[in-house]
């Protein structure tokens, strides 16, 4: 049997997580991408907590809610601080989930997700689906400790980009 590295480990581990997590949510529905955007007034946003080993280095909820709430101002897309204030009758919202996974060595191996979440009705029922992921955008890198913050930011603020562009390709 051949040894697996450490940040080897790491990845296997992290993309085994995400695909769980991804296998799990993708037999509730079909993301549709970019037209499922259209129309909506705005969106709220939403940052999963990070873990503590990813706030030690200085990300944090706050200052990543913070960069894209100003990101997706800058693009003309209105943001609503809560449900009571969010105009759009599915309540979307953006979601940002960072998920890192380290050796001893200081690598990390770092999933970072953007999505498009929104109650859809269901077109065979008069179900709705609560909490639908309509849109969808991730990585998985291999980050050095030193360089964790600013290539998680620098991530998330890429995935960020790729969301305003759909969205003003339907607005």
């Amino acid at each position: 049997m051949r040894r697996v590295t450490g940040v080897r480990l790491a990845l296997s581990i992290l993309l085994a997580l995400v695909l769980a997590s991804s296998g799990a949510s993708a037999q509730l529905f079909v993301a549709t991408g970019r037209d499922t955007l259209r129309g909506l007034p705005g969106i709220e946003v939403l940052i999963e907590p990070l873990q503590p080993e990813l706030e030690r280095v200085g990300l944090t909820a706050a200052s990543i809610a913070a960069a894209v709430t100003q990101q997706l101002k800058a693009a003309s897309v209105t943001i609503y601080v809560s449900q009571r204030e969010n105009a759009g009758l599915s309540k979307p919202y953006l979601y940002v989930h960072v998920n890192a996974a380290s050796e001893q060595g200081g690598t990390y191996a770092v999933a970072t997700q953007v999505q498009l979440r929104q109650t859809l009705a269901s077109l065979t029922t008069e179900s709705r689906i609560v909490n639908a992921m309509s849109w969808d955008a991730h990585g998985v890198s291999i980050i050095p400790a030193v360089q964790l913050q600013e290539n998680v930011s620098a991530e998330i603020q890429s995935l960020v980009k790729r969301f305003i562009a759909d969205w003003r390709s339907v607005h």
